[in-house]
């Protein structure tokens, strides 16, 4: 009986133990998921010239949704040079919440 009753304390701490790694795998994937989208949102604003045209909101696949803002910084001493500080924001259900940030600067020559 008592060796019985030691399996199944055993059993139940195995399962509990199954149960945690299986909810911490599917949050780091979410994350993986999460970074990969608003990484892809920072990659977009660095390949234009202007990123500030327009804010983006984007809906992705599983319920994931997208935002990004660009903001010009404070002009610096050097004319010409502008500095966009750009924030990509992806949300996924119930309570998911990832933020990056990024910096593009942009050298316009005058003329």
């Amino acid at each position: 009986m008592i060796a019985l009753a030691l399996l199944g304390i055993a059993v139940v701490a195995i399962f509990q133990l199954f149960s945690m790694t299986l909810r911490s795998t599917k949050k780091a994937g979410d994350y993986t998921t999460a970074l990969l989208y608003a990484r892809s949102l920072l990659d977009e604003a660095y390949s234009v010239r202007d990123p500030s045209a327009e804010p983006v909101r984007i809906t992705f696949e599983k319920g994931y949704r997208g935002s990004r803002e660009v903001t010009l910084q404070p002009a610096t001493d050097k004319k010409g040079l502008k500095v966009y500080e750009i924030t990509a924001v992806v949300t996924w259900p119930p309570s998911g919440n990832l933020r990056i940030r990024g910096l593009k600067t942009v050298y316009e020559a005058e003329q």
